[in-house]
């Protein structure tokens, strides 16, 4: 059984360095400003229509950092009891999701990116994908 709850969730701040030439966002794997996690995985999404969903799993063992690098992307994230939904909009927040909380990701639209960090490589057997499964993985369902 998995104990992670809503409460296990950490909005990160991210450093931000603003120049007449742009925005320099430093994200570091440890640190004060750090993601908090080993990063073993980094990959990015883009191009979902207005309003498309991703995620609507969780996993088993790796935690993810969200980072909205443009647009706007709403998280609802839940235990199997209660749940939130965080929105980013900003490239210097960023979500921290630990396994064993569900999460689905609704995009604003075309023009949204972002990065997800993970301290684990992929492995689809770290996926919860069925409700009724991870419901047994948290223990509310025999």
């Amino acid at each position: 059984m998995n104990t992670s709850t809503i409460a296990s969730l950490s909005i990160l701040k991210l450093r931000q360095h603003a120049r007449a030439d742009g925005i320099l966002t430093v994200i570091p794997d440890t640190g004060p400003d750090g993601l908090g996690i080993p990063v073993r995985r980094v990959f990015t999404v883009t191009d979902v229509p207005a309003g498309g969903l991703r995620g609507n799993h969780a996993h088993r063992d790796c935690t993810q950092v969200v980072v909205c690098l443009r647009g706007r992307v709403s998280i609802q994230v839940d235990d199997g009891r209660d749940s939130v939904t965080v929105e980013l909009t900003s490239a210097n927040e960023a979500l921290s999701i630990p396994p064993g909380l569900w999460n689905r990701l609704t995009f604003s639209g075309p023009d949204t990116v972002i990065a997800v960090f993970c301290d684990q490589p992929y492995a689809e057997s770290d996926y919860l994908r069925d409700r009724t499964e991870y419901e047994r993985f948290k223990g509310i369902r025999a």
